[in-house]
């Protein structure tokens, strides 16, 4: 086989495996984007905030176990009905905060604030319905809250840095895959058409024919 296509079908294979890796870590970093909780069935706790760009994070999302219904047609979702989440610590908060200050308020949905039905519903998490935020632009600090049911909380931050972490290992890892596949191929191609460097090219001749004889042909 020409060194060639030795090292070429060598760059594939490392290229492929360099995919796989990639990829197994990007299912590890989604996995966590969906199931990090920063508090889970708690009914208070002490949370940190790191703010690691020093703008202010988007805060903490929080979430009960349960379905999106409303049973008595009142058009808000029942499980917001009667849940009392109270703030006892938080830290400073930036500009941005709607004028919150970092208390806790209903958003049943990914954008909107409420829980109305008609504002939709975050659908991201199965077998949990959303209750709200808290600490929307908060600064570095401790936060803590009390509530009056279970609930499970998000980082946000920290969740979207684990979707982004693997978001791009994805499509990292999906390109090694296809450029080693790529690499494989023209080896492949190269070690069954290219000529071994190493090999003479051999001149047969008759055995009844002397040297002399082909000289003078």
């Amino acid at each position: 086989m020409h060194i060639v296509a030795k090292f070429t079908i060598g760059a594939g294979a490392l290229t492929l495996l360099a995919g796989i890796v990639m990829l197994v870590m990007a299912g590890s970093s989604f996995g966590d984007a969906g199931s990090d909780w920063a508090a889970e069935e708690s009914t208070g706790a002490t949370l940190k905030i790191d703010d690691e760009d020093g703008a202010g994070d988007i805060g903490f999302a929080f979430f009960v176990k349960g379905e999106y219904t409303d049973d008595d047609g009142d058009g808000v979702w029942d499980h917001c009905s009667g849940v009392e989440i109270t703030v006892k610590q938080k830290p400073a908060t930036a500009d941005w905060d709607d004028d919150l200050e970092g208390e806790f308020y209903f958003q049943a949905s990914e954008e909107r604030k409420g829980c109305d039905v008609e504002e939709g519903k975050d659908t991201n998490r199965p077998g949990f319905v959303k209750l709200g935020m808290a600490c929307l632009a908060c600064y570095e600090g401790d936060f803590e809250f009390e509530s009056n049911r279970p609930v499970w909380v998000v980082n946000v931050d920290e969740a979207l840095g684990y979707f982004i972490e693997g978001l791009i290992g994805g499509l990292g890892g999906g390109s090694c895959l296809c450029c080693g596949i790529l690499f494989l191929i023209v080896g492949l191609i190269m070690s069954l058409t290219m000529k071994d460097s190493k090999q003479k090219d051999v001149t047969f001749q008759p055995v009844d024919q002397t040297e002399e004889d082909l000289i003078g042909q």
